[in-house]
């Protein structure tokens, strides 16, 4: 090893393997990007995921197509990606996969490196250490053993739900993120223990605050892991001084707790407060001297000042823990598939802890058994965390690579032939064909001798014609004037519609009306949305896969369902002034079909069509029957809409919204108040004199403070007709008692 040893050996290869990782993984993009032409993208969820910041409302990080719905998605690395692309006048997804990705890998190559420095690890030891956390995957070989083991397991196949860095850098910016604060984390807090400055410990704390900004899981998982390792390290020192009765009854107590929060996660689901139970029971027990309490309250303050504005955005939503739940939940990964996965890792581990006491360094082993054993104990879904707890024993890697690290300092001894012999050439086997996949297919003969892999970070190209229509986008939104909106449709078959919106929004300078459902609070509101757009195309198949919704199929097909429908088709556009709807905009896709035809009986003006790629102006036609509407204003709890009469006269005014009944408790023409008719729950109208010109319709909504963040869509359709032309624009059993 003293080759490897050497400084300017080291630093050398270091800096060629970043190189190589940025070529493997971002090559071409970068490639496009030089040459003028960027025509791929990475994994397609990638591109709407890099959206998240884009569009700022009044909280910290908000949804990434309208900018305005809070989210509980952690937003350090969304606002990094959106600052790059600032900056550089990038759109975001190639910003992210030109300059932010190759970011990454050196920060996690880098962060794996430097995090084993500190923890005196041999530098070539730490080289291999780093490799594995960027390159480790799947043990090669196992899938022969799926068979052999299917008789008794019950699982024939891997599920592929273990997706480690090697296999998805790039695509989920957040955990990858995460991923290159996981180990700095970790061993900041073990060097803060052992050195005892104020300074480094503070560091730590931040550290790991940073975490609460970048990804929730992993958080979650530092955070135990660095609860239960300051309580190991407690014990541990009660029992070197020979307290042991003191060290038992601690970690009795730990492990009490332990099970009480294990039990409540089954009964109560998913709950912050068994997390912050557990860890701050573990915290205590860690309080052995005045050494151990300057530690907590000084790496305690460094977390709570980091941590603080996420912090805060989740406690001035009222969110509730649960809110994790509703997300689509994984199946979890079968033992069996987790064991093979890792194998020849975990005979590293067996190999090390076999040859511990000739390894020396108990801290350090204590304080990576500690890692393993938190990765693999969340991964069974602990404190009732069931969604995405598979993410858990992805994370396993990290501990499991290091382990495999350390198996390189066994001493000459069979374990050393076997770390040499076996455990090493299955480990860069692993390596190069998890790397391999990420630009070139496999050859057939290597896959199926050695086993597949799926890379999700390869380069994908464009839609045929995207890069046209895109600049098409990017030239018509920047016209508009502020506060526009662009309608883009709803997700029907995900990520594939996310990923389009996520193109056009990317280039778009004006944020889409429809939000993205994704970690959003307040559904309801999100429907509200989306029943605007579904009230204009009824047959588009929208099915929100994380919610399992299909709103256009719940929203009326009528303009007041039993009462009224519209007969004037043209009629149904004057809801898009309200919300300031300036353009609507459709890349390609299956759901086009039902889009086109109906764009052009709704009287939408065409203004590009290539391709399958179509944009639309969404400005209604003039009518000298008709009432143009003007954008709608909020003032709580007043939701004002401008009126333009052709013509002095009566009007009939309709309007359709879901319990819209409720919801407006008055109704007002400039200054006077105006009778209301329900028409159902989900329908009212009124009829009034107006004036030719301008003139306002003031709505008082129900008081909501969610308004404040969001701006109020009670409205999925409005039409003003004069009341004696009125049979020409709508229909109905009710229209008769409307004309008197």
């Amino acid at each position: 090893m003293t080759r490897c040893n050497q400084p300017n050996l080291v630093w050398a290869c270091l800096f060629a393997l970043i190189c190589l990782f940025i070529y493997i993984f971002a090559g071409p993009q970068i490639a496009d990007f030089w040459h003028g032409n960027p025509d791929t993208v990475r994994h397609i969820e990638s591109v709407s995921l890099s959206l998240y910041g884009r569009f700022h409302g009044a909280a910290l990080v908000t949804d990434a197509y309208s900018g305005e719905f809070p989210t509980y998605y952690n937003f350090l690395s969304d606002w990094l990606i959106n600052l790059i692309a600032h900056v550089t006048g990038l759109p975001p997804f190639e910003a992210q996969a030109v300059i932010y990705v190759p970011l990454l890998l050196t920060l996690l190559f880098l962060g794996a490196y430097l995090s084993m420095r500190a923890l005196d690890i041999e530098r070539g030891v730490g080289l291999f250490m780093a490799l594995l956390v960027v390159g480790a995957g799947e043990t090669p070989f196992v899938h022969y053993l799926y068979p052999v083991l299917a008789p008794f397991s019950g699982v024939s196949q891997a599920s592929g739900n273990l997706i480690p860095p090697a296999e998805s850098m790039g695509v989920a910016s957040s955990q990858d993120f995460g991923w290159t604060l996981f180990l700095p984390v970790l061993a900041s807090l073990y060097c803060a223990k052992r050195g005892d400055r104020a300074i480094v410990t503070f560091f730590a704390g931040a550290l790991l605050g940073m975490a609460c900004l970048a990804h929730t899981l992993t958080f979650l998982q530092l955070a135990t892991t660095v609860s239960v390792y300051v309580a190991a390290d407690g014990i541990a020192s009660l029992i070197r001084a020979g307290r042991i009765g003191n060290a038992t009854a601690r970690a009795s107590l730990i492990l009490i707790v332990l099970i009480l929060m294990i039990v409540r996660g089954e009964m109560v689901g998913l709950s912050m407060l068994s997390f912050v139970i557990f860890w701050s029971t573990c915290f205590l027990t860690s309080l052995v001297d005045a050494r151990s309490m300057r530690f907590t309250a000084v790496y305690g303050v460094g977390a709570a000042i980091v941590a603080s504005p996420y912090a805060l955005q989740i406690w001035q939503l009222s969110l509730q823990a649960g809110r994790f739940e509703e997300v689509d939940s994984y199946a979890r990964v079968p033992t069996t598939e987790f064991i093979l996965f890792h194998l020849v890792y975990i005979a590293s581990v067996v190999i090390v802890l076999l040859n511990a006491r000739k390894l020396g360094g108990p801290d350090r082993l204590i304080w990576l058994s500690v890692m393993l054993l938190v990765s693999v104990g969340m991964g069974l879904g602990t404190f009732g965390l069931n969604s995405h707890a598979y993410r858990f024993w992805t994370n396993a890697i990290i501990p499991f690579a290091l382990f495999a690290g350390f198996s390189l300092a066994v001493r000459s001894s069979l374990s050393r032939k076997i770390v040499i012999g076996l455990v090493v050439p299955l480990l860069l086997i692993g390596v190069v064909r998890n790397l391999w996949v990420v630009r070139y297919p496999l050859p057939q003969a290597i896959s199926q001798t050695v086993g597949s892999v799926e890379s999700y970070s390869g380069a994908r190209s464009l839609p045929p014609g995207a890069s046209a229509f895109l600049d098409q986008l990017r030239e018509q939104t920047a016209l508009l004037p502020s506060g526009s909106r662009l309608l883009v449709p709803p997700e029907y078959d995900y990520p594939q519609q996310a990923y389009r919106n996520g193109l056009m929004l990317a280039v778009s300078s004006v944020p889409s009306f429809v939000p993205d459902p994704r970690y959003i609070m307040w559904h309801d509101l999100y429907a509200d949305r989306v029943a605007v757009f579904c009230s204009l195309f009824p047959a588009y198949p929208q099915f929100d896969m994380h919610t399992k919704a299909k709103l256009c199929d719940e929203t009326p097909k009528q303009l007041a369902p039993g009462h009224l429908d519209l007969i004037d088709a043209y009629a149904a556009t004057d809801v898009l002034a309200l919300y300031r709807i300036k353009l609507l905009a459709l890349l390609q896709g299956p759901p086009a079909d039902t889009m086109v035809e109906q764009a052009k009986r709704l009287g939408l003006k065409l203004i590009y069509d290539r391709g399958g790629s179509m944009l639309w102006d969404t400005t209604s036609r003039s009518d000298p029957d008709r009432i143009g509407f003007g954008a709608a204003t909020y003032r709580e709890p007043n939701f004002s809409i401008a009126m333009v009469a052709p013509q002095a006269g009566r009007y009939i005014v309709v309007l359709a919204g879901k319990a819209i009944a409720t919801t407006v408790r008055q109704l007002r023409s400039d200054y006077a108040p105006v009778e209301i008719h329900t028409l159902g729950a989900d329908a009212i109208s009124a009829t009034m004199d107006l004036p030719a010109g301008s003139s306002e319709m003031t709505l008082t909504l129900t008081p909501d403070s969610r308004f404040r963040s969001v701006f109020p869509t009670p409205i999925r359709l409005i039409v003003g007709v004069k009341q004696e032309v009125a049979e020409k624009v709508i229909t109905g059993p009710s229209l008769q008692q409307l004309l008197r």
